[in-house]
């Protein structure tokens, strides 16, 4: 007995085996290496989103943060908004690429001010590839890291904005002053300077301008042998297409002279205009009766022209609304609720969204047709339509 203890004292005192080492030193690596890995791992995470944050501040500093608002209009709309073109370069959100007087930056700030191109470089001190398009590429972490900046330039750059113009109580321009009637839009021209679009109206008071980049700017509408002016400005999204309906602040069209027909509603005089996408028209009508007058449907008549129209709507209130089927030309739409249009008033009629077939089908242009309106009061008078723009 006094043997076996002893020998057992005895490998005691001898440690561990050179096994057991090994051993230890082998499950020691794995321990260090995965270690090693993970903190790689949370490391490169963490670059990662440090390069996306920052990448999302170049997307502002080009195209303006959508979340800033001032009255709930979008009041950030970054170097696109403020010169009208896309920077060429990363340079010219840090530093005014000509002296440009609409240039309002910087539009990044620099995290270390005694590395004059921190704001240029990912997590990784690789430069960020932009080269004046829709997207800016980081590409530090051995692939690329894409920030889209917008679905196209075009969006950008290339928006369309149209709106109608009418006097204090609505009345349209007609033919007769539509040319008298210059509306101008300012904007940046990409250069650092502006440029003010005019165009006259239709007689609908309609007008249109193309390739208008994005920001607020100055809408003035005149009318020249009066000189009323209105000011307003147009918030201009990325991709969108605004339309506005602006009055003066004078009665300047009214017009109290009969136009004719068999009952005692008129069609103000070159008040008839197709919708911005051809697919219906509009026209106003107006009261001089000597007293209110009640409509409570419509009849549209046409030749030449095969379609079907589902809205009518009436000073902006639709009243008739029909899918299954759709109004054809000699059908009677009758309205949802009856309309009253009193002594001495305009009112705005649309027929709108005309399609190849009563339950739908494809969209049909009504370009170059003539139609003719009859009321439930027995009033009656044609409308005629030029070509689609």
């Amino acid at each position: 007995m006094r043997e076996l203890v002893k020998l057992e004292r005895n490998r005691s005192a001898a440690g561990f085996t050179l096994i057991e080492v090994v051993l230890v030193i082998v499950i020691m690596g794995i321990l260090a290496a995965v270690v090693f890995r993970s903190g790689q791992q949370v490391f490169q995470t963490a670059e990662i989103e440090q390069t996306k944050q920052e990448m999302d501040a170049l997307a502002f500093a080009v195209a303006g943060n959508p979340d800033l608002e001032n009255n709930g209009v979008r009041s950030d709309f970054g170097y696109v908004g403020d010169v009208g073109s896309m920077p060429p370069n990363l340079d010219a959100l840090y530093t005014n690429p000509g002296s440009y007087a609409t240039w309002k930056g910087p539009y990044v700030s620099n995290a270390f001010t005694q590395v004059a191109d921190d704001y240029k470089k990912d997590a990784w001190g690789t430069t960020y590839t932009y080269s004046g398009g829709a997207t800016i590429t980081s590409t530090g972490s051995g692939s690329n890291i894409i920030r889209r900046i917008a679905s196209s330039t075009d969006d950008l750059l290339r928006n369309d904005v149209a709106g109608n113009v009418f006097d204090l109580d609505g009345t349209p321009p007609r033919s007769t002053y539509g040319d008298s009637v210059t509306v101008s839009l300012t904007i940046p021209n990409g250069s650092g300077g502006t440029i003010t679009k005019t165009s006259n109206t239709d007689g609908g008071g309609y007008f249109t301008f193309d390739s208008i980049p994005i920001g607020n700017h100055d809408l003035q509408i005149v009318y020249t042998p009066t000189s009323d002016t209105l000011k307003r400005f147009v918030s201009i999204l990325p991709g969108s297409s605004p339309y506005g309906n602006y009055r003066l602040p004078q009665n300047v069209w009214y017009d109290t002279t009969s136009l004719g027909g068999s009952g005692g509603l008129t069609k103000v005089t070159g008040s008839d205009s197709l919708m911005a996408d051809c697919h219906g028209f509009y026209f106003w009508i107006e009261n001089n009766t000597g007293a209110a007058v009640d409509i409570n449907s419509i009849t549209v008549t046409w030749s030449g022209l095969t379609g079907y129209y589902r809205y009518v709507t009436w000073d902006g209130t639709t009243v008739f609304n029909e899918v299954n089927p759709a109004a054809g030309s000699g059908d009677l739409a009758s309205f949802t609720s009856l309309q009253t249009i009193a002594d001495g008033s305009s009112v705005r009629i649309e027929v709108d969204c005309f399609k190849a077939n009563p339950t739908g089908g494809p969209f049909v242009d009504v370009e170059n047709t003539t139609f003719t309106i009859t009321l439930s009061d027995g009033s009656s008078f044609d409308v005629t339509l030029g070509a689609c723009p």
